[in-house]
């Protein structure tokens, strides 16, 4: 017996960030804490599928094939935790044949990027069960993922952001009309519209990102992000574009604070999924560590550049914070801007509640210093006392709501 936390680690997913959500969650799995808890691997594959095993632990096993690399096909029990601990079920051989059998753990770390994973779908579900997880509850994870929404936020907020036209998908056997979509696109951004930024609504960050300097090309980039999302977003693009992130959390004392600020690099005018995460868009694969060292901000960011003005920074870490609070967020939370370098001028572009790599270089840069081993110990026990608070009575007669007598 062991009094250490079972903490299941959920990652890939049905996803289009499946592959970087397989080195995050890998990260977190090596920062635990060894003293306090046990890592419990738990690999969603291309096909929705739950996977279990020690092979999943290392980076050169991927991809995997299943059964076929000794790994256990596993499913949440979700009636478990209304009796006991959260489990995961699987089949068991044994001389009378098989049998259900069954792996404990004590919560979920979600670390899937995007769809599925990230926009409130897992945690709704994790929630409905009464699994402990951390991270974004489900109303602070669906209320990023749609962007549109997030940015109406922050207007509430009083907070800067761009302008932007919704635009949605055809129904099947239609097409976009250009002429409406010119008329729309006048009246939400004005006579001058082009370039424009077209990107998913619901999708992650820089997915399907994509610049447009006239209308065919706005079109192609819609048709292109409607094969991901059932809708898209248009925003002016910015000129003189420079990028810059942030994170944000509460701290173990219930304080929100955030982390160093970075300045992702690009060899192009849009930071679109490839120059993220990819090196220079060659096939060497992410420039992600599996441990929690600098190797990514190393990589492909500058950390606290010196171009930022006081006022700027200011802006950046006020409006994060704000943020966070408006749209009830949770965990390590990424808050990305957009910035005009020859003006000055910076808006609230969109939040990641699953950030890659749960955005640890970024705090390990803070001024106030957090390791990544300390971030995956404040991040699960968050997600203990938030999955605890949401605790209450659930019976009718609790609620005076009893139609159906028991006598």
């Amino acid at each position: 017996m062991t009094d250490k936390k079972v903490i299941a680690v959920a990652f890939g997913g049905r996803s289009v960030e499946h592959d970087v959500s397989i080195l995050t969650g890998l990260q977190f799995l090596e920062a635990l804490d060894p003293t306090l808890y046990m890592g419990l691997p738990l690999y969603v594959d291309a096909l929705g599928q739950w996977w279990t095993g020690e092979a999943l632990k290392s980076r050169s096993a991927y991809p995997v094939s299943g059964a076929a690399a000794g790994l256990t096909q596993v499913s949440l029990d979700l009636a478990a935790p209304a009796t006991g601990r959260p489990r995961l079920a699987f089949q068991k051989k044994g001389l009378m044949g098989e049998k259900t059998d069954h792996l404990e753990f004590d919560l979920m770390v979600p670390a899937i990027h995007g769809s599925n994973g990230e926009d409130g779908t897992l945690q709704g579900l994790l929630e409905f069960a009464g699994i402990p997880f951390a991270g974004c509850r489900t109303l602070g994870a669906a209320a990023t993922m749609n962007k549109e929404f997030a940015k109406a936020v922050a207007r509430l907020e009083n907070l800067s952001v761009l302008p932007e036209l919704t635009v949605t998908k055809p129904k099947k056997g239609s097409f976009l009309d250009p002429g409406v979509l010119k008329q729309d696109l006048t009246t939400a951004l004005g006579d001058d519209a082009f370039p424009v930024i077209a990107k998913p609504s619901n999708l992650g960050s820089s997915v399907g990102v994509s610049k447009a300097d006239d209308m065919d090309g706005l079109i192609a980039a819609l048709m292109a992000i409607f094969r991901l999302d059932s809708s898209a977003i248009v925003e002016p693009f910015v000129q003189n574009l420079v990028e810059y992130n942030v994170a944000v959390r509460r701290n173990s004392a219930l304080e929100i604070e955030t982390s160093a600020v970075e300045r992702p690099l690009s060899k192009t005018e849009v930071l679109d999924f490839k120059n993220k995460y990819l090196a220079g868009g060659e096939p060497g694969g992410p420039k992600l560590d599996t441990g929690p060292s600098e190797g990514m901000a190393s990589l492909n960011r500058v950390l606290s550049p010196d171009e930022l003005t006081a006022t700027q920074a200011a802006q950046i870490h006020t409006t994060s914070a704000k943020l966070f609070d408006a749209l009830s967020l949770a965990g390590s939370v990424r808050i990305d801007f957009l910035c005009n370098s020859e003006t000055g001028e910076i808006w609230f572009n969109e939040a990641n509640t699953i950030p890659g790599s749960f955005a640890y270089f970024l705090w390990e840069a803070a001024e106030k210093k957090v390791s990544f081993l300390s971030l995956t110990s404040d991040m699960i026990e968050e997600g203990f006392r938030l999955s605890a608070e949401r605790l209450g009575a659930t019976d009718a007669a609790s609620g005076g709501a009893t139609i159906f007598s028991k006598d």
